[in-house]
């Protein structure tokens, strides 16, 4: 009874306010005795309800109000401000009182990402984000989280989950957590991520979430989004890396084949004009139906105009003004026509067939997940994929059941 009643009081007092920022766009009545009148039964209603308010007052905490607040004016209907009568999208309905600054999402970053706390070329960012909606990571996803922890000790490995809590009692995130001091588990609020960036007008007022392929567009968008706000590596969580990624290149995407780029794996500095390009791109050329499209496709319409070029092949570091497009072998090894190679049971006498495409120009092995991950990885077998794990994710592959 008491929360229900703290409730109705907060809700009283908040159109109490949204009434007083309005009336001089209601009283437009022409009749002066009129206009008395109704200003007369405005001021007389929000002192009763401003009665009613103060009589509850002395039973909210700061933090209640808070999230109350919080609660009813969300982001996408707040007004800009007190002065601007209409919300992000445009609309005139917004709500009162405007809306306030954004909660930090990453705070150790946000304070000053050009100078904080370390040296950015000393220790760099990277980034996983998981958009599925689950709190936790599989096997297979924090395999990709430790080895490039593991291979990279001088890397902060952030894991971005998306508006949905922390599930810090799963095995293999506690472990992950205990193992390696470089690993961040961050929940972030998306109302407060995409805040007075390029994709707030996207993700609250365009439609989408429509088509099939949506959690796989808003995580196109939100690692472009998260390269503009902090600069780093991005990486897709179907990676098993093998090598450090220090005296490999800066400011890259890789090429998958001979045709195409993939944005799996990206790495740009802060305030990248490739990464500002594409993230144009993503909110004015968005459509909700074509696979790949706001994703691989975009970078590749991005680059073949930053590069002055019409394919891969002629995309380097000179015709790219200092951004590189590395090589298939870097990070895509495995063609997703060939990805069950990773899956092969094979024989003992067929050992030295294991991993012969891991040459040392390999830092990472894109696995494919869309189309592999209803393959099963046997623990003790001869796979390809079971030796990555052996090998590069010594945390992941001592709890991992025999079969996942």
């Amino acid at each position: 009874m008491r929360l229900k009643n703290k409730i109705y009081s907060l809700f009283l007092h908040s159109i109490c306010v949204d009434i007083g920022q309005r009336s001089s766009n209601v009283l437009t009545i022409s009749s002066r005795f009129s206009r008395v009148i109704v200003r007369l039964f405005l001021l007389l209603s929000c002192a009763f309800i401003y009665f009613v308010y103060f009589i509850q007052a002395g039973t909210f905490s700061k933090q209640d109000v808070e999230l109350l607040l919080k609660a009813k004016f969300n982001r996408k209907q707040c007004c800009l401000s007190p002065g601007e009568l209409e919300d992000i999208c445009g609309r005139k309905n917004c709500t009162l009182p405007a809306c306030t600054d954004p909660e930090p999402s990453i705070p150790e970053l946000e304070i000053d990402p050009v100078n904080s706390h370390f040296s950015r070329d000393e220790k760099d960012s990277a980034f996983f984000i998981e958009t599925s909606g689950s709190g936790s990571l599989s096997f297979r996803q924090s395999c990709a989280v430790e080895s490039l922890a593991f291979h990279n000790p001088n890397l902060t490995v952030y894991v971005l989950f998306v508006n949905v809590k922390i599930n810090s009692s799963v095995i293999t995130l506690q472990k992950l957590r205990e193992k390696y001091g470089n690993i961040r588990l961050i929940s972030i609020n998306l109302d407060d991520y995409m805040a007075g960036t390029a994709l707030e007008y996207w993700y609250h007022c365009i439609h989408w979430k429509k088509g099939p392929y949506h959690v796989n567009n808003l995580s196109n968008g939100l690692r472009l989004l998260t390269l503009a706000k902090y600069g780093g590596y991005y990486f897709d969580l179907d990676f098993v890396f093998v090598r450090s990624l220090i005296k490999y290149y800066r400011n890259f995407v890789a090429a998958q084949d001979n045709y195409d780029v993939n944005n799996g794996v990206i790495h740009a500095e802060l305030k990248s004009p490739i990464i500002e390009l594409a993230t144009t791109n993503f909110v004015d050329n968005f459509s909700p139906w074509v696979w790949g499209h706001n994703g691989p496709a975009l970078i590749y319409r991005v680059l073949k105009n930053w590069c002055n070029v019409d394919n891969v092949k002629s995309m380097d570091s000179a015709s790219c003004r200092g951004f590189n497009i590395l090589p298939r072998e870097s990070f895509f090894p495995v063609h997703y026509t060939d990805v069950e190679e990773l899956f092969i049971q094979r024989m003992e006498n067929e050992t030295e067939a294991m991993l012969d495409w891991l040459t040392d120009k390999v830092v990472g092995v894109h696995t494919w997940n869309k189309i592999s991950k209803s393959q099963p990885i046997y623990k003790s077998s001869r796979q390809d994929y079971a030796r990555l794990v052996r090998d590069n994710c010594p945390v992941v592959f001592s709890i991992a059941p025999e079969i996942f």
